[in-house]
């Protein structure tokens, strides 16, 4: 009887010590998932709470902007008014910063004080609360403006001053006239009768008085000219004042829109660089699925650069190469490139957060080992989940090699993909077709052309740089950032050959060079 009570207590024994074990081993690891958990927790409230403070200085300096163009009376955005009606608050931002302009304005016309103001220069004040009035109909532009107008006023008194010399000359000559003739007659005259002397007395004292009346109106037109003069002179010297400050103010609002771009865009041009999603499953014929699908906006057309998980931590960096690429001398230089794992295209939406891609051919350099991968990360420089940045296009797209300009595929494929094309260069016409406003956010740079020594187009392409640096320079005024294209396409998945010689990108320059040609433009974005 004891044997068998051993035998029977020995399975017993050994449940208990599993039991205990395993409640220890639960324990440990439900121990380092809450404390991981709470890591994170608080890692995301510190990121929430940065994200507001960025958030809270773009839209003050947003403001800023806002009342500076509205007190120039410059009106780029329709919604300046309305915002700026919407957001004043007594001593708020807003009213501190029209005190300040009122101020200054006050200090360059020479006056106390902004209550000292002329009229027409009190046209946004703040009222007894310390809040700012509703913005005004006209700005100082337009009182620059009114000012100019008046130089009309002064033509017609100058011509007036003519007029008066000119009878004034006119009088003297004649009295001039009558007194030659009047010492001609004045022997005749004595012998006259006494009441024929009477009545030629009343014609002469007649002309007196009216030479009297001619004299008393040139001296009140003299005074007169004088006056407009003294205005006229006084009025300048207050012009001049005023298109000093106008330079101030722009300097002003340039730096201003630096400030803006800077809190828009961070210490990168590209702020937003972070995964989206990312590789579920690899199935046959190169197609993947992605964890991103309707609920996300994806649309098919849509690109994605593929990229490491680790790729995170280890930065861009840890994806440079050295690749050999074409010279455009007909040798080959090695350049240090960003190579992701490769690209994908969406082809269909299967569900809310399910869709079918396409790897690009050719687009992995190293299938065998650093091909496209379940769990790899997927990037898009300017779209995100339900959101696309506003872009514009400059230069020439030729993104297959074969010398043509390429841009109308680009705003095709772009369009298609769900990102909005604000505006394209027409580099035929040199002018901008659509409108580069606050909400684009980059201007994307393609090739320009190329010059020589002994290019014999190298006068007409020199304007045509020119011409699209000016316009890049605009757009920078603006506040937007600009990109290089193959940094911005590289970012998103776009497919295009890196690999474009010299004498491709003069061919496709062609057709926008005065007398080589007339080239397709591009439609409207």
């Amino acid at each position: 009887m004891a044997k068998k009570s051993k035998e029977t207590s020995t399975p017993l024994v050994f449940s208990l010590v599993f039991f205990i074990l395993t409640t220890i081993a639960f324990g440990v690891m439900w121990y380092l998932a809450y404390s991981d958990q709470q890591t994170y927790i608080d890692a995301k409230a510190k990121a929430e709470k940065d994200l507001a403070n960025v958030r809270n200085s773009a839209r003050e300096a947003e403001l800023l902007a806002r009342v500076y163009r509205l007190y120039m009376g410059v009106e780029i955005d329709p919604e300046d008014k309305t915002t700026i009606a919407n957001e004043s608050k007594p001593g708020d931002k807003i009213a501190a910063e029209l005190t300040k302009l009122n101020a200054a304005m006050a200090k360059k016309l020479g006056v106390a004080d902004a209550g000292a103001l002329p009229d027409d220069f009190k046209f946004w004040t703040t009222d007894a609360n310390n809040k700012a009035n509703a913005p005004p109909a006209e700005g100082l532009a337009d009182q620059i403006g009114k000012l100019g107008k008046k130089d009309i006023a002064y033509k017609a008194a100058e011509d007036e001053r003519e007029s008066y010399k000119k009878q004034i000359e006119g009088m003297k000559v004649a009295a001039k006239s009558l007194a030659d003739v009047q010492k001609k007659f004045q022997a005749e005259i004595d012998k006259m009768p006494t009441q024929f002397k009477d009545e030629l007395k009343k014609v002469t004292d007649g002309f007196d008085n009216r030479t009297k009346l001619y004299q008393a109106a040139e001296k009140a037109a003299n005074d007169k000219i004088a006056q407009v003069t003294e205005e006229r002179d006084r009025l300048e010297r207050q012009v001049g004042k005023l298109k000093e400050r106008i330079t101030q103010l722009e300097d002003n609002n340039q730096i201003l829109q630096v400030e803006v771009s800077k809190v828009k865009g961070g210490k990168e041009s590209f702020a937003f660089e972070e995964p989206q999603g990312k590789i579920l499953r690899k199935l046959p014929e190169g197609v993947v699925e992605i964890n991103l699908g309707s609920t996300a906006g994806v649309r098919p057309g849509l690109t994605f650069t593929v990229l490491p998980t680790d790729f995170p931590e280890k930065g861009r960096q840890s994806r440079m190469r050295m690749l050999r690429v074409p010279d455009g001398r007909g040798g080959y230089k090695s350049v240090e490139s960003f190579v992701p794992k490769g690209s994908i295209e969406v082809y269909e939406v299967v569900g809310p957060t399910l869709s079918l891609a396409r790897i690009q051919p050719g687009t992995e350099l190293d299938p065998i080992r650093d091909g496209i991968a379940v769990g790899d990360l997927l990037y898009n420089s300017v779209w995100r989940k339900g959101v696309a940045d506003h872009i514009a296009l400059i230069g020439i797209f030729d993104i297959n090699g074969d010398g043509a300009d390429d841009i109308e595929s680009v705003v095709r494929d772009l369009t298609k993909m769900g990102i909005p094309v604000d505006a394209y260069y027409d580099m035929k016409n040199r002018k901008w077709v659509g409108q580069v406003t606050e909400r684009t956010r980059y201007i994307v740079e393609g090739y320009k052309p190329i010059t020589s020594g002994n290019d014999p187009l190298i006068e007409e392409k020199t304007k045509l740089l020119g011409a699209i640096d000016k316009a890049v320079t605009e757009g920078r005024q603006k506040g937007v950032t600009t990109v290089d294209f193959r940094d911005f396409f590289g970012r998103m998945g776009y497919k295009f050959r890196l690999d474009v010689s010299d004498d491709k990108i003069n061919q496709a320059t062609g057709p926008y060079i005065s007398n080589v040609g007339v080239g397709a433009m591009p439609p409207s974005p």
